[in-house]
């Protein structure tokens, strides 16, 4: 690092020329940056919960359903979903929807078919408002809809004052759900405009309008996350050049990194989100380091020479450990990579080249705004020394009380590696998004009106030669419609559905699946449907490839909540299911509950594999296993601690949270590198090891403590957040980095003193 600061120093107009160049090359990818939302965003579109949702949606035309649920109760514009005013709007939405490539249908008071026994003649499928104008006997339509099974429930309430139109769409392409959100709330505008309340529902509307609530919620953060690091580098060194040099020479690694996702063709989620701030935290550790050496090696009075002197000596000193900081911090991100989700994966690449960037940006950039302003301006204030002397005391005290804390420390890894047994990944989902978020307060007042905002979908598979409209095939499926009666689960939609009532106009009885009914019915009853409402029945009923679909609806119940509900099934269906049935699990609630539980997995494997590859690089570093292990220690002791507190607190973590472990991970280590550095630096100069801990943490400690708290108080700032998930990895990660400050303060000078045990080991090593 030493020789690219005197190269940048030496070059000066290269080196600028260089860093501009570079700049402007990253900054022409921010406008190629496109936001992703949806469950493939977040999966990855290979992941098998996305290939069994797309494989849904292919099969019956639909499988990923959003819902705008509209209350005549809340609106002044209209007193029944089936009043003409009502039918008029459904309809005219639902047309301009079903324009939009890949929406397969659009399910409303206007538009879906509704069966109806006609005076003479068969059943036959009728419409509200066929072109969009009231049917000529509309009152009776209306008391008929408010009697059909698959009505009720799904797009009219029971006293039909509320409506939804349910929007299918072919598959989970998060491109297709923006492009038919933005479609639906475009025709919306006009009926809002005329007093129609809406509530909109459903996985796309959940990830692209939460999603925008979150973008514009992080752009109004890193103005403040800025100002706050600034402000606590200006209070840390009385001076505001510090704090500006660090700030706009990590800037620039904040607009590679935006940069560079976009030409790596990475999305904006939200995950990456959070990238401009943690870059920005993260990267002005290293320049804090560099300001401290350089103010120890320079004079107030040095000329343009000697700042760039003093500069290329404090790259010296400090530039291999904090190369060795930003590798250890880099392996908590790409240890995101053992993850099976794809966002996390992603986040882990993208945020490993930030760190990185912002190493190069602080021995390039910084040093290059430092050496063209006095000295004097980039100085610790007065009191540096009594800051050092108090934590030289600490650091000497330490090994006096050795056993102690070592036995301390033991006691806290225990308890917490238990607490963290008991971790579970969850959230509620007002805690995610927030209470006072749109879509929190839309599925709070569809489920009132109407209709849950998920649903469970169950694909039905059957054997060879049973055919969708065969008795046995639709017995087996009606033994699966008890599974409505869940908790957690709600209203039920079949091909049985339409069939029962078609039966009951054809032959005044209920439909049974028993010994006495007429094999030959349920074959009579599927044509006539399918002769009058062919969509609808394919929507299902997959006649070619054999299978028949259940859907359900669901509320946003918590993980735990959501495990049970699919353990009920899975059991459901191994004892119903006769031999030669197949049934596959799907729909939003079953992913979710794969997300959430994959999220689960990554923090486990995220945390073991950072663990290995910071240990082994810290073994290189120090060319000792022992000082590897000793440094790993003080370092995951915080972590675990925390995480542990949180298990013992019933504290769930959720997406943002789990992520803490493998990146505090990364992060806390980097004290321990330096101060270890420190430490045998002043041994090799012949001091014992009291000595050289309190030598070591005067020459360090206060770079330490400020790196501490401007990443403390960075990541404060991210409970700001509306978005729990935000907030969440905010305040854990900024407890968890204040624990490992005091942990490498305390707990690594009394395993240094336990290592080196009684006798002449601690004291001077001979000189050569």
């Amino acid at each position: 690092m030493s020789s690219w600061t005197r190269w940048c120093l030496r070059s000066p107009r290269v080196a600028t020329a260089c860093l501009l160049l570079a700049t402007i090359a990253f900054a022409a990818g921010i406008p190629r940056v496109r936001s992703e939302a949806g469950y493939r965003a977040f999966l990855g579109p290979d992941h098998p919960a996305i290939e069994r949702l797309d494989a849904l949606t292919e099969r019956f035309g639909g499988g990923l359903p959003f819902a705008a649920v509209f209350s005549c109760v809340e609106s002044t514009a209209c007193d029944s979903a089936l009043d003409p005013v009502s039918l008029a709007m459904a309809y005219d939405v639902a047309r301009k929807l079903e324009a939009v490539p890949g929406v397969t249908r659009v399910d409303g008071p206007a538009t879906s078919p509704l069966l109806v026994q006609p005076a003479l003649g068969l059943p036959e499928a009728r419409f509200l408002a066929p072109d969009g104008e009231p049917a000529r006997d509309l009152a009776a339509l209306a008391r008929r809809a408010v009697k059909d099974a698959t009505w009720v429930g799904q797009i009219l309430s029971a006293d039909a004052r509320a409506g939804a139109l349910v929007i299918s769409l072919e598959s989970s392409d998060p491109d297709l759900g923006v492009r038919a959100l933005e479609t639906l709330r475009s025709a919306l505008r006009p009926a809002e405009a005329r007093g129609f309340v809406f509530h909109l529902v459903g996985g796309p509307v959940e990830f692209v309008v939460a999603g925008g609530e979150l973008e514009r919620a992080t752009a109004q953060m890193v103005p403040v996350m800025v100002a706050l690091a600034g402000l606590v580098l200006a209070l840390l060194f009385r001076r505001p050049a510090p704090a500006l040099a660090s700030l706009l020479g990590v800037g620039v690694a904040v607009v590679w990194t935006q940069g560079a996702l976009g030409w790596f063709g990475f999305a904006q989620n939200s995950l990456t989100q959070v990238l401009p701030p943690l870059v920005l935290v993260i990267g002005v550790c290293d320049t804090i380091h560099l300001l401290t050496a350089y103010t120890a090696r320079v004079g107030d009075d040095a000329d343009r020479a000697g700042r760039e002197d003093a500069l290329v000596a404090a790259a010296r000193a400090v530039g291999r450990p904090c190369l060795f900081t930003t590798l250890t911090t880099v392996a908590g991100f790409l240890s995101f990579l053992a993850s099976d989700l794809e966002s996390f994966a992603r986040f882990g690449v993208i945020a490993a080249f930030g760190v990185s960037a912002a190493l190069v940006a602080s021995f390039s950039a910084v040093p290059l705004l430092v050496a063209a302003v006095p000295a004097r301006w980039i100085r610790w204030a007065e009191g540096e020394a009594r800051f050092a002397a108090v934590l030289g005391r600490v650091a000497t005290l330490s090994p006096r009380a050795a056993l102690g804390i070592v036995g301390t420390a033991v006691v806290v890894a225990g308890l917490g590696g238990v607490g963290m047994a008991r971790l579970e990944v969850d959230a509620r989902f007002e805690d995610l998004y927030g209470e006072q978020s749109q879509v929190v307060q839309w599925v709070r007042g569809a489920a009132r009106h109407l209709r849950e905002a998920e649903t469970l979908e169950i694909a039905l598979e059957l054997p060879e030669g049973v055919g969708v409209d065969d008795a046995r095939a639709l017995a087996v499926l009606s033994r699966l419609e008890p599974l409505a009666e869940v908790p957690g689960l709600g209203a039920s939609l079949s091909i049985l559905d339409p069939m029962r009532d078609l039966n009951r106009m054809l032959h005044g009885d209920e439909l049974r699946f028993d010994d006495g009914l007429d094999p030959r019915r349920p074959g009579q009853l599927f044509r006539l449907l399918r002769a009058q409402a062919p969509g609808f029945t394919a929507l299902l009923a997959d006649g070619e490839g054999g299978a028949l679909r259940l859907s359900l609806q669901a509320g946003k119940s918590p993980m735990e909540r959501l495990r049970e509900i699919l353990r009920e099934v899975d059991t459901h269906l191994e004892r119903e299911l006769p031999e030669g049935y197949r049934a596959v699990v799907t729909g939003p609630l079953a992913t979710v509950t794969v997300m959430i539980e994959d999220i689960r997995a990554t923090q486990l494997s995220s945390f073991a594999v950072a663990a290995g590859l910071i240990l082994l690089l810290v073994m290189v570093f120090f060319r000792s296993a022992t000082i590897g292990a000793l440094a790993l220690v003080p370092t995951a002791l915080p972590v675990i601690g925390t995480l542990g507190a949180m298990g013992w607190l019933g504290l769930a973590l959720d997406v943002g949270s789990a992520m803490v472990a493998a990146v505090v991970l990364g992060l806390a280590v980097d004290d321990a590198i330096h101060l270890l550095d420190a430490v045998d630096r002043r041994r090799k100069d012949g001091e014992t090891l009291e000595q050289a801990l309190g030598h070591a943490v005067g020459d360090v400690g206060r770079a330490l403590v400020t790196t501490s708290l401007a990443l403390t108080v960075g990541f404060t700032a991210l409970s700001l957040s509306p978005w729990n998930t935000v907030a969440s990895f905010g305040q854990v990660t900024a407890i968890a980095i204040l624990g490992a400050l005091a942990s490498v303060l305390l707990v690594l000078p009394a395993l240094l003193k336990v290592g080196a045990g009684p006798g002449r080991r601690s004291e001077a090593p001979p000189r050569p």
